[in-house]
């Protein structure tokens, strides 16, 4: 049970699966968690994230029975919205992994440190995988089941292995699989620069617009 925020006021402990509340719980709660009060929590955006969330039927069902600290317990909750935790300015902020039309910054060569771009990408092999198989506890056998992801015309034979915790039902599982299986397919290619004050304007997760002369894109 969880308080449930309405935009306006919590609600008293409530069953809940959300995985955006179960965040704000952990974060708010002064036994298990450090007690932040509501001005140090993005409200606005966990609404946001618990509609997406609630949409596309992904939940949060899990039980802590060893040690940790909060801050991995909280990041374990988010990766099972495909989403992660970060501070800044003293305000914990959750980004979900999802597609973005709208950059939020452009560095181009007036705002990138001279001799700091480089790209490197990262080539696939004999021992690349080229699909993931995940454990997860099914609430309907209630027992540990598994389920591959793989991108279209993978054959399936160097399967990648990860636990999803939190995750309890077998379409959840896969989807979460899949991108994980994708994102290994397809984010090859990794860009780095150093910038100066510019560098304050994006926060992690946003869209940026990259242009230089080294690659000859933009």
């Amino acid at each position: 049970k969880s308080p449930v925020w309405n935009g306006t006021t919590w609600s008293a402990a409530t069953a809940s699966q959300s995985i955006a509340w179960a965040i704000a719980d952990s974060a708010r709660n002064t036994d298990y968690g450090p007690g932040l009060p509501d001005t140090q929590l993005d409200l606005a955006s966990l609404m946001a994230l618990d509609a997406i969330w609630q949409a596309r039927g992904d939940t949060f069902n899990a039980r802590f029975d060893s040690a940790l600290s909060w801050w991995d317990a909280v990041q374990k909750i988010a990766a099972a919205g495909r989403a992660q935790c970060f501070m800044q300015g003293g305000v914990l902020r959750v980004v979900r992994d999802g597609p973005q039309t709208v950059p939020v910054a452009l560095f181009s060569m007036r705002n990138i440190k001279a001799g700091s771009f480089s790209i490197d990408y990262l080539g696939a092999s004999e021992t690349t995988t080229n699909c993931v198989t995940a454990t997860y506890w099914d609430a309907t056998t209630w027992a540990p089941q598994r389920v591959t992801g793989a991108v279209p015309g993978s054959d399936l034979t160097k399967p990648a292995k990860m636990d999803l915790f939190g995750v309890d039902n077998r379409p959840q599982a896969l989807r979460e699989a899949t991108y994980h299986a994708a994102a290994n397919r397809y984010r090859r290619r990794v860009v780095s620069f150093s910038t100066e004050m510019e560098g304050f304007i994006p926060a992690f997760g946003d869209l940026l617009a990259v242009q230089h002369d080294l690659p000859g894109w933009g």
